[in-house]
C-alpha cells in the first residue's frame, strides 16, 4: 500500500468552502473511548463538517455521499470530500482507505483540527 500525500492545507480548504460543493467529514474517533469524536465534534468542528468517525467510514460512507452530494450526475465516487481529525494522521489513513475503495477525490486536511483552529479560522458548535 502506498503512503497517502493528497493533502489540503487549511487556507486551501478554507477557499474551497467559499467557492465549492465539498464535504468535510470531522473522523475524530478513540478506539479507547468510542464516544470521545462525538464529544470533541461537539465541542467544535469546522462549520458545515459532519462527524463520521474513522471506525466506521467503511460502513457509512456511501450513504454519507449519496445523501449531500449536489451533482446527481456525478458518481458518489467523483465527489469532493476532505477529511480531518485532531492532527491529520487518522484522516490521511481514511483518505487513504477511501481510495481504495474507489473514490477519486478525497483529501486530508494537513494537521487536521489542530492546524485549523491555529490559524484562528471559525469552529461551530451547537453547545455555544
Amino acid at each position: 500500500m502506498t503512503a497517502f500525500t493528497d493533502l489540503i492545507s487549511v487556507t486551501d480548504l478554507q477557499n474551497l468552502l467559499a467557492t465549492s460543493a465539498i464535504r468535510v467529514v470531522d473522523c475524530r474517533f478513540n478506539l479507547m473511548d468510542p464516544g470521545q469524536g462525538q464529544r470533541e465534534f461537539l465541542e467544535g468542528h469546522i462549520p458545515g463538517a459532519v462527524h463520521l468517525p474513522r471506525g466506521m467510514l467503511e460502513f457509512e460512507i456511501h450513504n454519507l455521499v449519496n445523501a449531500c452530494r449536489t451533482d446527481m450526475t456525478a458518481a458518489n465516487a467523483d465527489h469532493a470530500i476532505v477529511l480531518y481529525c485532531g492532527t491529520g494522521g487518522r484522516s490521511a489513513l481514511a483518505a487513504q482507505c477511501m481510495e481504495s475503495m474507489g473514490y477519486t477525490n478525497v483529501k486530508s486536511m494537513a494537521g487536521g483540527l489542530v492546524a485549523w483552529a491555529a490559524a484562528h479560522l471559525p469552529l461551530e458548535s451547537p453547545a455555544a
